[in-house]
C-alpha cells in the first residue's frame, strides 16, 4: 500500500510544483495548488492555504506537547517554561502570588477538569443574592466573569458593517473609501466562496468513498485505515484511496472535511450578510459605547473551542499546557464563533477586566476594519494607567501589519507622532523548528517553513515578540485536548509567561513585565527563515526583539528587578 500510494502522492506534488527532480530535497519549492487526482482519476484543485487552513483547524500532528519545551534540552523551539519550573523547585523558591488574567475570546468550557481549580471567583457575587448587581459593578451575577455578547454565535464581519454602513449613509460609490472598503468585502467574500468551493468538491469525492467503508463495517479514521490498506479489497481501496489522499496533505480525516463544509456554509451566510444587525440579537444600544450590564453572565457558551484553547495555554493545571497553573482565569466573552469582534464589547471587556481585578488581558483575536478605533485605544490606555498589561495576537495573514494595519490598535497618533502603549504586547507565532529539515518535521507539516510560522503577521515596527503558536495542545470542550494553530495561540503562550512573573515578582509594573519579556527573548543572530511574502528573511526583521518569549530568561532579569 505505502509503496503505491506515496508514488501516487509525489505524482501529484510534482506536477503541481513542476520538477520531478526535487521531490527528495528540502529545497523543493513548494506549490501554491496543488492538483489532487482522485481514484476516478478526476482532477480537482487544492490551493496550499485551504490545506493550511485545515491543519490550524484540525490536524493533530505526532508531536510532544512542545510548546513549554528548551531548545537545549528538548530540541524543541518553546517558550523553556519546564526548564523554569525544575529550576524554582530545586531551589525551593516560594510559591506564587495569586494572579488574575482574563480571558477575552469566545466562549469557555469552565467545567474542564483543568481548568476547573483557577475559575475565578467574583466573591460578591458568588455569596450574594442571585438577580442582584451585589458589587455594584453594573453587572448582574457576573459569578465568573461576563459574556457581552449574550446569545449571539456569529457576527458578520466588521467590513460588512462598515460596507452596510456606507451604503446606508449614501456614500458615493466613487469615494475613495467606499471603494476601499467594497473591494476588501468582494475579495473576503470570494476567498471564502472559493475555499467553500474547494472543500465541496473534496467532499464530492470523499462522502461516496466514507459511506462505501462505513457499510462495509470498514474505519475511517485515517490512521487506523492505513494499518488495515492492504487487507482490503481492490473496490475497498480504492474508497480509502480517496480519504487517505487528502490525510497525507492536511493531516485531517473525513469528519474535519465534513465539519469545515458546514463551517463554510455557515460562514457565508453568516459574515457577509449586509442587513444582519448585532445589535438585535445581543440585546444593547449600538449608539452608546459605555453600556453596562448588556449581554448576560453566561460565559460558558460552547460555541467554539478557541476560547477554553487560550484559557488552558495560559492557565491549565496540567503540566506542560498552561504556563502558569495557579492562576485565577476571568472568563470575558467578547469573540463570536466566527466574524469579526465589535469595538465597543472588546473595549468595555478590557474596562470590565481592570475594574476587576486582573493584572493581565489576553485577546487572542484581530481584524483589519474598525468601528471606533478610539474607544478600544482609551481602554487600553485606561488599563495602562491601572497598570495592567494587554496581550494581543499580530494575526494569521503573513503580513507586515505596520502597512496593513490591523485592529485592536497597537499604536496610536497623537500630535502627529506614532505613539506605542506601554502595556501592550504584540506577540506573532513560532513554529518548533529553528531551520526545517524532515527529521523534525516528517510530514511537512510546516510546509518548509522555519522558525516563522508560515501564516504569522510580521513588523519589526509592530509585533513585540514570538511565541509558540503551531500545533499547540490544550484544553478544549468537551473535557478533551487538541492542537491548534495560530497567532492566537502564540498569545496565551506570551501572557502566560507574563502571569509567572507576576506570580513571583507581583511588584513588577505592566510596562516592567513588557519590557522584561521583550529583553529575555530568546535571540537568533543570523538565522534567515522563510516567508509567505518576503522569500528569505533576517528573522531578527520580523519583530521588535527578533527573538521568541523565553520563561527562564525572563524570570532571571526579572530578578535583577
Amino acid at each position: 500500500m505505502k509503496k503505491t500510494f506515496v508514488y501516487f502522492l509525489l505524482l501529484v506534488f510534482a506536477f503541481a510544483a513542476g520538477s520531478q527532480s526535487y521531490l527528495n530535497s528540502n529545497h523543493r519549492p513548494e506549490p501554491d495548488v496543488l492538483i489532487w487526482k482522485n481514484s476516478n482519476n478526476e482532477s480537482i484543485t487544492i490551493e496550499w492555504r485551504l490545506i493550511e487552513k485545515l491543519r490550524n483547524l484540525f490536524a493533530q500532528d505526532e508531536l510532544p506537547d512542545w510548546s513549554q519545551m528548551s531548545p537545549e534540552k528538548d530540541g524543541y523551539e518553546g517558550t523553556r517554561t519546564l526548564e523554569l519550573y525544575d529550576y524554582i523547585k530545586s531551589n525551593n523558591i516560594a510559591d506564587p502570588k495569586p494572579v488574575v488574567v482574563a480571558v477575552m475570546d469566545s466562549g469557555f468550557e469552565i467545567e474542564h477538569p483543568d481548568l476547573v481549580p483557577n475559575v475565578w471567583n467574583n466573591e460578591a457575587e458568588v455569596s450574594g443574592q442571585a438577580g442582584v448587581d451585589d458589587d455594584n459593578n453594573g453587572y448582574v451575577d457576573d459569578f465568573h466573569g461576563w459574556n457581552f455578547l449574550g446569545k449571539a454565535v456569529n457576527l458578520n464581519m466588521e467590513v460588512t458593517r462598515e460596507y452596510a454602513r456606507l451604503k446606508k449613509a449614501g456614500t458615493p460609490e466613487t469615494d475613495e473609501y467606499f471603494i476601499k472598503v467594497k473591494q476588501e468585502y468582494d475579495s473576503k467574500k470570494s476567498d471564502d466562496e472559493k475555499t467553500s468551493g474547494m472543500i465541496k468538491g473534496i467532499v464530492s469525492t470523499m462522502k461516496p468513498a466514507f459511506d462505501k467503508l462505513k457499510a462495509a463495517n470498514i474505519t475511517t479514521e485515517p490512521k487506523e485505515l492505513k494499518k488495515k490498506y492492504d487487507t482490503l479489497s481492490e473496490e475497498n481501496k480504492k474508497a480509502a484511496d480517496e480519504i487517505l489522499g487528502i490525510y497525507n496533505m492536511a493531516g485531517v480525516g473525513p469528519e474535519e472535511i465534513f465539519e469545515a463544509e458546514t463551517m463554510y456554509i455557515n460562514k457565508i451566510k453568516d459574515l457577509y450578510t449586509l442587513e444582519a444587525d448585532p445589535s438585535l440579537v445581543i440585546g444593547d444600544n449600538p449608539n452608546v459605547y459605555d453600556e453596562k450590564g448588556y449581554g448576560d453572565n453566561d460565559v460558558t457558551v460552547k460555541v467554539s473551542s478557541h476560547g477554553t484553547h487560550v484559557a488552558g495555554t495560559i492557565g491549565a493545571v496540567k503540566k506542560g499546557i498552561g504556563q502558569a497553573p495557579f492562576v485565577k482565569l476571568m472568563f470575558i466573552r467578547v469573540v463570536p464563533a466566527d466574524g469579526d469582534e465589535r469595538d465597543k464589547d472588546v473595549a468595555n471587556g478590557i474596562r470590565y477586566a481592570v475594574d476587576n481585578g486582573a493584572s493581565i488581558i489576553n485577546l487572542s483575536a484581530g481584524k483589519y476594519f474598525a468601528n471606533n478605533a478610539q474607544y478600544v485605544i482609551d481602554a487600553i490606555k485606561y488599563a495602562e494607567s491601572k497598570g495592567v498589561l494587554f496581550v494581543a495576537a499580530a494575526g494569521n495573514e503573513g503580513t507586515d501589519i505596520s502597512i496593513k494595519l490591523n485592529y485592536p490598535p497597537k499604536f496610536y497618533k497623537e500630535g502627529g507622532e506614532t505613539k506605542y502603549f506601554s502595556n501592550l504586547l504584540c506577540v506573532g507565532a513560532n513554529t518548533w523548528v529553528k531551520k526545517w529539515d524532515s527529521a523534525k518535521d516528517p510530514d511537512n507539516a510546516l510546509r518548509k517553513y522555519d522558525l516563522a510560522a508560515s501564516f504569522s503577521n510580521y513588523s519589526d515596527k509592530v509585533v513585540d515578540v514570538f511565541a509558540p503558536g503551531v500545533q499547540v495542545n490544550s484544553t478544549v470542550p468537551g473535557k478533551k485536548y487538541q492542537k491548534l494553530g495560530g497567532t492566537s495561540m502564540a498569545s496565551p503562550n506570551a501572557a502566560g509567561v507574563a502571569a509567572i512573573l507576576k506570580g513571583y515578582f507581583p511588584n513588577l509594573t505592566a510596562a516592567q513585565l513588557k519590557e522584561i519579556i521583550m529583553k529575555s527573548s530568546r535571540r537568533y543572530e543570523g538565522l534567515e527563515v522563510k516567508s509567505k511574502e518576503l522569500k528569505l528573511v533576517d528573522f531578527s526583521k520580523l519583530s521588535k526583539t527578533g527573538g521568541v518569549v523565553d520563561a527562564y530568561n525572563a524570570f532571571m532579569l526579572a530578578k535583577t528587578y
